[in-house]
C-alpha cells in the first residue's frame, strides 16, 4: 500500500523531465472498456462502461475468477491496473476494500519458469520487507478470494515459446492449477489474445473486457487536465484535433494523445501520420535535455543517431525467437545508452535477482521500441550497396535489409505482429515502402490458395504503408487487380486513412481511376466521417453496395455521401448499428432521406439498430421513397412501438415492394392490424418477416384474423415472437385461407416451456395450413414425444416437403419410424 501510494502514485508525464510528475488522481482521464463474460460464444456488451466503474467488472466477473484485458498498445491498459493498485491503497472503493492484498506484477520481467510470490518480493517488497515468503505463500493459499493479482503484459512476457511443462506459479496461477481461487486479471495486446486463451493458460470460461481507449469528452477532458494552467492552449489544441479525422483517431489512444500534448506545448503543431507524430516526439524528448549540443543540425543528427544505435538493440528484441522486451545495459552502446536514458526513451529498473541486483533496461513502450527498431532498419536500406554519394536507387536482391525484412514477414503471423514496425519503416520513405510492398505483394498475393481474408490484410497494411510514406508514387503493386478488389471491407479509421490516401493519389490520374470501375461492394466498419470516401464514388461506375457498420454519423455525413451516389448504379444500401447519442447527436433522418429517391437503382434499403423512432420512419417512406424498392428492412427499432398508424400509410407507395421485414422492432397487435390494411392491396408483397416481436405473444387472436387479407403473401416469418400454444391455433386457421403462403417460420418460440402437454392440442391444428410446403420448428424445446404429434400431425399436410426440427431433441425410435413413413418429406434434424 505504502509503494502504490508513494512512489507509484505518480504518473510520469514527459519521460525527459524528472520533475515533470502528476498524482495519478489527478491526471488519471478513464477510458472506455466493454466487456464480455462467460465462453467465447457470447457476445459483448452493448453498453459501454469505463474503466473506474469496478462495480459493472466485478460483476461481468462472476464466478470466473480470470479476467483478460485487451486492447491495442497505448491505449490505457497498464494505466488502468496502476488505478486498480492505487485505489485499493486508497480504501475508498467498496468493491477493491474486499481484498486483503493486490499484487501488480509487470511481465516483462517474467519467464514462464517464474514464481508468483519470488517476483512479488522483487518487484515491489524487496530483501528487507521483513516478510518471509513461504508465509506469504500460506497467506496466498489461507485467503485466496481475498488476493487480486493483476499481471501487467502478457505480450511482453520474456518467454515466448511456452512449454506448459516448464510453467512456474505465475503462469500456473492463470490456468488454474495454482491459486485456483485468487481473482487474477491479464492484460495483453489482441496478437497475443488467442496464445493467451489457449488450453493450457486462461482457456474459457473466463471475462473478456476491451479496452477501447478515449471517446470525444474523454479527449477533452485529459488535454484540460494536462494544460491546467494553460487552458488555452488546451481549447486549441482540442480545435485542432477536432479538425483533423486523422488526429482525432490518434487521440483516441491515451499514449498518442499523450505525445499530441507533449508536442503541442513546443509549437503548438501536429503532423498528420503516426511516424511523423513519433519522430517529432522522440525529437523533443531528446532536445529537452540535450544541452552539449548546440545546433540544430548537430541536435538532430545527435537524436538521429541514438535512435538508430538503441534501434539495433530493439529489432533484435523483437525478431529473437521470444521477443524481448527488457535488456541488459551491455547490450547498448554506453554513449546512445546514456542519452537514451537521459532522453526517457530508455526506461532502467532495478530488479533483484538470486540476491543480486542488476538494471533493467526496458524502452518507454512497446511501440517506442518498435519505432526505435524501424528507423534501424531504414538506416540499414541506406547503406545497402547502390547507394552512392548521389543517392542513386538500386534494389539489391540479397541485401541486409531484404533479409531482415524476410524474417520479418517469413509467416502470415510475423506479418501481422510487425505492423507497426512496418509502418513506421515506410514513414516518410518511399524507397523501403516500395521494398516492403512489393515483398509483401509477392509473398502473399500470388498464391490463390490463400484465405481471402489474408489477403485483405495484406492489402491494408501495404495501404498503410504506403500512406504512412506520404509517397505520390503508386508502386505498381497497388494498382494491381488483387489490390483493387470487387469487394473493399474498411475497419477503423487507420485503414480508411490509407485508403483515402490512395484514392486522392488514384483521383488525379486517369489511368488510374479507370481502376476504381472494379470496385462493386465498399464496407464501412467503426469509421468516424464516412463522408471522406464520397469524393472518390463518382469514379466507381459499378459500385452495387454500399454497407455502414458501427460508424458514428454526424451532421452531413449520409448527405454528402448520397448526394455523391446519384449518378451510380447503387443497388443496395445498409446502414446497421450507426447510432450516435453516445457523441452527442441524431439519426438526423430529416436531413439525408431526401437524397435516397435519387438512387434510382436501389432496389435494397437495410437500416437496423439505429435508434429509428416513429416520425423517422415517416420521413424515410416519404421523402426517401425509392422507385425500384423491392426489399425493405428495418429491425432493431423497438422505438417503433405503438406508431404503426403513423407510418404504415406510406408503405403502398412503395409499389414495387417484395419483401418487407420489420424484425426485433417490438410491434403491438394494433402495429400488426395497420400494417396490414395499408399492405393487402400490395400485389408484389410476397415476404412479411416479424421476427423478434416479443409483443404479438398470446395476441394472436386479434392480429391473427387479419392475415388472410395478405393473400399475396407467400413467406412469412414469426422466428422468437414467445408464442403461446394458444397462438398456434388462430395463426394455422389464418394461414389456412391463405393458398399462396407457402413457408411459415415459427422457430425459436420456445412453445413447450408454457405446458408440456400443449403439444398435442396445438399439433392438430397444423393440417389445417394445407397450403404450406415448408414449416420451420427448430429450435422450440420439443422432445421425442413431442415430434411423434407432430409428425403424425403433418402427415396430413399433402403439400409439405420440408419439416426443420434442427436444436430440439426429437431424436427417438417412434419419431423416426414415422419420418420413415412420410418418403415426400425432408426432416431436418
Amino acid at each position: 500500500m505504502k509503494w502504490y501510494k508513494k512512489t507509484h502514485s505518480y504518473v510520469q508525464l514527459n519521460p525527459g523531465v524528472p520533475d515533470d510528475q502528476r498524482p495519478i488522481v489527478g491526471i488519471y482521464t478513464k477510458v472506455q472498456i466493454r466487456t464480455k463474460k462467460g465462453t467465447v460464444e457470447e457476445q459483448f456488451t452493448d453498453e459501454i462502461a469505463y474503466s473506474t466503474e469496478y462495480e459493472k467488472i466485478f460483476k461481468c466477473l462472476n464466478d470466473f475468477d480470470r479476467l483478460i484485458l485487451f486492447g491495442k498498445g497505448g491505449v490505457g491498459k497498464s494505466t488502468i491496473f496502476d488505478m486498480i493498485a492505487y485505489d485499493w491503497a486508497d480504501e475508498s472503493n467498496e468493491i477493491l476494500n474486499r481484498f486483503k492484498l493486490v499484487f501488480l506484477l509487470k511481465m516483462c520481467a517474467l519467464v514462464q519458469e517464474s514464481d508468483l510470490v519470488d517476483s512479488t518480493f522483487d518487484q515491489l517488497l524487496g530483501e528487507d520487507s521483513g516478510i518471509a515468503k513461504d508465509e506469504l505463500d500460506i497467506f496466498i493459499l489461507a485467503n485466496p478470494s481475498e488476493v487480486l493479482i493483476l499481471l501487467d503484459g502478457f505480450d511482453e512476457m520474456k518467454t515466448k515459446s511456452l512449454d506448459a511443462a516448464s510453467f512456474g506459479s505465475v503462469l500456473n496461477a492463470l490456468n488454474r492449477t495454482r491459486y485456483r481461487d485468487c481473482v487474477i486479471f491479464v492484460s495483453t495486446r489482441p496478437s497475443h489474445f488467442e496464445t493467451l486463451m489457449s488450453k493450457t493458460l486462461v482457456q474459457n470460461p473466463c471475462t473478456h473486457v476491451e479496452v477501447l481507449g478515449f471517446n470525444e469528452e474523454d479527449v477533452k477532458t485529459y488535454v484540460l487536465k494536462f494544460y491546467d494552467k494553460d487552458p488555452d492552449s488546451g481549447n486549441e489544441l482540442i480545435q485542432t484535433i477536432g479538425k483533423s479525422t486523422t488526429l482525432r483517431d490518434f487521440a483516441t489512444n491515451p499514449m498518442l494523445l499523450l505525445l499530441m500534448c507533449l508536442l503541442w506545448g513546443e509549437k503548438k503543431q501536429l503532423p498528420e501520420t503516426t511516424s511523423r507524430l513519433f519522430t517529432k516526439a522522440v525529437n523533443y524528448m531528446f532536445t529537452r535535455k540535450d544541452e552539449d549540443t548546440k545546433t540544430p543540425e548537430k541536435r538532430k543528427a545527435n537524436v538521429s543517431g541514438t535512435v538508430i544505435a538503441i534501434g539495433q538493440t530493439a529489432l533484435r528484441g523483437l525478431m529473437s525467437a521470444n521477443q524481448q522486451f527488457s535488456f541488459q545495459e551491455d547490450e547498448f552502446e554506453p554513449k546512445a545508452l546514456d542519452l537514451a536514458l537521459k532522453a526517457g526513451i530508455l526506461n532502467q529498473q532495478r530488479v533483484i535477482k538470486h540476491r543480486e541486483s542488476h538494471n533493467n533496461i526496458q524502452f518507454m513502450h512497446k511501440t517506442v521500441q518498435e519505432f526505435c527498431a524501424a528507423k534501424y532498419l531504414q538506416s540499414v536500406h541506406m547503406s545497402n550497396p547502390g547507394f552512392g554519394k548521389r543517392m542513386v536507387y538500386k534494389v539489391v536482391a540479397f541485401g541486409k535489409f531484404q533479409n531482415y525484412l524476410r524474417q520479418l514477414c517469413r509467416t502470415m503471423e510475423g506479418v501481422y505482429a510487425s505492423e507497426f514496425l512496418l509502418s513506421f519503416c515506410s514513414g516518410d520513405n518511399e524507397k523501403c515502402m516500395t521494398d516492403i510492398v512489393k515483398l509483401l505483394d509477392r509473398k502473399f498475393s500470388k498464391d490463390p490458395h490463400r484465405p481471402r481474408y489474408q489477403s485483405n490484410v495484406i492489402r491494408v497494411i501495404s495501404q498503410n504503408c504506403f500512406f504512412e510514406s506520404q509517397s505520390v508514387n503508386v508502386p505498381r503493386c497497388l494498382t494491381s487487380d488483387s489490390n483493387i478488389p470487387s469487394d473493399i471491407y474498411v475497419r477503423g479509421n487507420n485503414d480508411l486513412h490509407s485508403l483515402i490516401y490512395l484514392l486522392e493519389i488514384f483521383c488525379r490520374s486517369d489511368s488510374h481511376t479507370a481502376k476504381l470501375a472494379r470496385i462493386e461492394t465498399i464496407t464501412l466498419c467503426n469509421v468516424f466521417l464516412v463522408s471522406d470516401i464520397a469524393f472518390s464514388l463518382c469514379y466507381m461506375k459499378n459500385l452495387s453496395k454500399l454497407m455502414l457498420r458501427e460508424c458514428p454519423l454526424v451532421k452531413g455525413d449520409l448527405e454528402k455521401t448520397l448526394s455523391s451516389l446519384r449518378n451510380q448504379h447503387l443497388t443496395s444500401l445498409s446502414i446497421k448499428d450507426c447510432t450516435c447519442s453516445a457523441l452527442g447527436h441524431t439519426f438526423r433522418v430529416v436531413e439525408w432521406a431526401p437524397h435516397m429517391k435519387h438512387l434510382t437503382s436501389l432496389d435494397t434499403l437495410q437500416i437496423s439498430n439505429c435508434d429509428l423512432q416513429g416520425t423517422d420512419m415517416l420521413i424515410v417512406l416519404a421523402e426517401g421513397n425509392v422507385p425500384k424498392l423491392t426489399d425493405l428492412v428495418l429491425t432493431y427499432s423497438m422505438a417503433l412501438s405503438g406508431t404503426a398508424e403513423l407510418w404504415a400509410k406510406e408503405l403502398p407507395t412503395m409499389t414495387l415492394l417484395s419483401r418487407l421485414e420489420l424484425s426485433w422492432c417490438n410491434l403491438t397487435a394494433t402495429d400488426f392490424e395497420h400494417i396490414v390494411a395499408e399492405v393487402c392491396d400490395m400485389p408484389r408483397l410476397t415476404a412479411l418477416i416479424l421476427t423478434g416481436n416479443f409483443a404479438l405473444s398470446a395476441t394472436a387472436e386479434l392480429w391473427g384474423k387479419h392475415l388472410p387479407k395478405m393473400a399475396h403473401l407467400n413467406q412469412l416469418s414469426l422466428r422468437s415472437c414467445c408464442l403461446a400454444p394458444t397462438d398456434i391455433n388462430h395463426i394455422a386457421s389464418a394461414v389456412g385461407d391463405m393458398p399462396r403462403l407457402t413457408s411459415l417460420n415459427l422457430s425459436h418460440n420456445g412453445m413447450t416451456l408454457y405446458t408440456r402437454i400443449s403439444v398435442k392440442l396445438w399439433a392438430m391444428d397444423l393440417p389445417k395450413m394445407t397450403h404450406l410446403n415448408r414449416l420451420d420448428l427448430s429450435q422450440c424445446y420439443l422432445t421425442p414425444t413431442d415430434t411423434e404429434h407432430i409428425l403424425t400431425a403433418v402427415g396430413d399436410m399433402p403439400r409439405l416437403t420440408e419439416l426443420n426440427l434442427e436444436g430440439n431433441n426429437v431424436v427417438g425410435r417412434s419419431a423416426m419410424l414415422l419420418a420413415e413413413r412420410l418418403p415426400r418429406l425432408n426432416l431436418r434434424i
